[in-house]
């Protein structure tokens, strides 16, 4: 060995890879085939996948083009977490499950074409709607071509890392909102329009507010494991809570998100927890009634005796502090 060298130990892993295939249409539903492969130091997803192609089975269909984590096109699910093909290695996962054998699904949430191949026009469309591309704000963007249009370091760094987003869509496949609602714009979507609407260049925020909440802005749950799942940190959840944040400053109060939102933090400040017998009206207005009622009779029924009333936790006034506090510094940052 060379001095100074280091040698990386090189490891070798029989393993059961486990393929879901699908052809719908000539398939009654999905199932699984299993290839045995010598896993390697260094073999990433794709790089299985392609090997199995090339010595298995060729009717295997998946989908990579760049192989260097920037197309976003080789998203699957490996044992249920959405990765990049191209970037994730394999043997890792395997020591780690210590079973020698992984799952490789296709992207959830997205209709299948064939085996690991999923259709990403929900997502196109969807997108589509939010008008993700700059709409020129005539003050920031100058008539002439031979002028530039500046912006501050402080302005390019409330958006800069979100353009980091490959559109790959593993945000999307993880998304438990989508799960239960595929109307839901989805993390992806959310994200991408609030990159534009932030940017001191662009004259179509108030469009996007509006866009953003008719595609279920407020339906995410922050279960944050679009944050989890994204090959690039760009955070999605936060974004996403950044954007319901947006729609409130630019006078969009009167939904329910927004009066959820509203109420959560009113209540924290006055009992120190959520007022959450009484959340249903606040947010649904009379309607609200029906299902407190409908909870009421399941208590009831259950013998437990149902209340509206909310205590009040012990610490309380350290909350109402922090709230004030907080109030000064906004009144602080407004000024300046």
């Amino acid at each position: 060995m060379t001095p100074g060298k280091i040698t990386p130990k090189r490891e070798r892993l029989l393993a059961n890879i486990r393929v879901q295939r699908f052809m719908p249409g000539q398939d009654a539903s999905p199932y699984f085939d299993n290839f045995k492969l010598n896993v390697e130091t260094g073999m990433t997803v794709l790089a299985a996948l392609r090997k199995i192609k090339d010595e298995q089975d060729s009717t295997l269909t998946f989908r990579a083009f760049c192989r260097s984590a920037i197309c976003g096109s080789c998203t699957v699910r490996v044992n249920g977490n959405s990765v990049l093909a191209c970037s994730t290695q394999l043997l890792p996962i395997l020591k780690d499950f210590g079973k020698g054998s992984v799952t490789i699904t296709p992207m959830a949430n997205l209709p299948v074409l064939r085996d690991l191949v999923v259709d990403i026009d929900p997502i196109i469309d969807k997108l589509a709607k939010m008008h993700p591309y700059l709409i020129e704000n005539p003050e920031r963007i100058p008539e002439a071509l031979e002028q530039e249009s500046l912006m501050s370091q402080d302005e390019l760094n409330r958006f800069d890392h979100l353009t980091d987003c490959i559109l790959c869509g593993a945000c999307y496949s993880a998304c438990s909102s989508l799960k239960a609602d595929a109307s839901y714009a989805g993390p992806v979507t959310i994200a991408k329009a609030y990159r534009f609407s932030i940017d001191v260049r662009d004259d179509f925020r108030g469009i996007r507010d509006q866009a953003a909440i008719d595609q279920g802005l407020w339906s995410c749950v922050q279960c944050r494991r679009c944050i989890k799942v994204c090959p690039k940190d760009t955070r999605p959840a936060d974004t996403v809570r950044r954007a319901r944040k947006l729609t409130m400053e630019d006078g969009i109060r009167d939904t329910p998100g927004s009066r959820r939102a509203k109420a959560y933090v009113a209540d924290i400040e006055r009992f120190g927890q959520v007022n959450k017998p009484m959340l249903p009206v606040v947010v649904f207005g009379t309607k609200g009634w029906d299902a407190i009622e409908s909870a009421e009779a399941a208590l009831t029924k259950h013998g437990i005796e149902p209340t509206r009333r909310v205590c009040t936790l012990p610490g309380q006034d350290g909350a109402a502090k922090i709230f004030e506090r907080v109030r000064q510094i906004e009144e602080e940052e407004d000024k300046q």
